[in-house]
């Protein structure tokens, strides 16, 4: 069994171990919005604006410019070209279109800026960063928001893929090599390559077996190269535990579990002096 949590959706139980996290405000915000179906209009503009986005990619040599994904089960799509713009969408819960955003899109110094037309109080309003640095690793192509890229560091290091995923990645690159480090800037270089870093518990609080609800203290911080969003993991031979940091002060953090693997009987539960990695550890199921 595992059980896993994002913010302001509801806990799962699902047979494989699957763990989603996408820990940015923009996204919590949208996560409280039901999934109304785009209008024939909205839906119109899409399919006129795919056509000609993917007409204009076809018959260019930028090959930064096509579409991209981010997230599995139900990924955002974002698509671009210099003379037609971008376009974006996605949905939380079905596969139909709920949410939508486009407009122009300038390529200048290895990035790309755009301005979207929808504005955030639209009903299927997409958010979507309005400055994407362009991060090629090995043959595969990425879109990270330029304020993002110490998080993407971060997810590099962990070596977990379904970090990578809450990325956006070029569609067709997905069967193509990623070998060595990508190409960040080189004040990110010490995250890719610097050893696990190791919290431990120094207090937890837990209200009726509320695992998911638990009050975390760990005794690293931001002296410590901690960052907001970032993953921990702890595994044992009978499960593990994923933790995410919410807050920071300079020498503690706060956290919550986002995932947990293992029988009811055997579960793993947060408590003072359990250790955590930052490096995914052998015998963690990344899905």
């Amino acid at each position: 069994m595992f059980i896993s949590k994002s913010p302001k959706i509801p806990k799962i139980i699902v047979s494989s171990f699957v763990l989603l996290f996408l820990f940015s405000s923009h996204l919590f915000a949208q996560n409280n919005r039901h999934d109304e179906p785009i209008s024939e209009e909205l839906y119109g503009i899409l399919e006129k604006r795919k056509e000609f986005i993917q007409q204009e990619v076809s018959t260019n040599k930028n090959e930064w410019s096509g579409t991209y994904t981010q997230g599995d089960h139900h990924p955002t799509v974002f698509m671009w070209s210099a003379n037609r713009g971008f376009l974006t969408w996605g949905s939380h819960h079905t596969f139909f279109p709920s949410r939508i955003n486009f407009g122009k899109a300038e390529f200048l110094n290895n990035r790309l800026t755009i301005k979207p037309e929808i504005s955030k109080e639209h009903l299927n309003f997409q958010y979507i960063p309005t400055e994407l640095s362009m991060i090629k690793w090995d043959e595969q192509h990425f879109l990270i928001p330029s304020d993002r890229l110490i998080n993407f560091a971060y997810a590099v290091h962990s070596g977990a893929d379904s970090r990578i995923v809450e990325y956006f990645t070029k569609s067709e690159d997905y069967q193509k090599s990623r070998k060595g480090l990508p190409n960040l800037p080189k004040e990110f270089g010490k995250v890719l390559t610097m050893k696990a870093i190791k919290p431990r518990i120094t207090a937890v609080k837990i209200t009726d077996d509320r695992i998911f609800d638990a009050e975390i203290t760990l005794n690293l911080g931001r002296a410590d190269k901690l960052v907001e969003g970032m993953i921990f993991y702890h595994v044992k031979s009978s499960g593990s535990i994923s933790i995410v940091i919410t807050d920071l002060q300079e020498k503690s953090s706060k956290a919550e579990v986002v995932g947990i693997s293992g029988s009811v009987e055997n579960e793993i539960k947060p408590r003072i002096g359990l250790k955590f990695t930052s490096k995914v550890p052998d015998g963690y199921y990344d899905y």
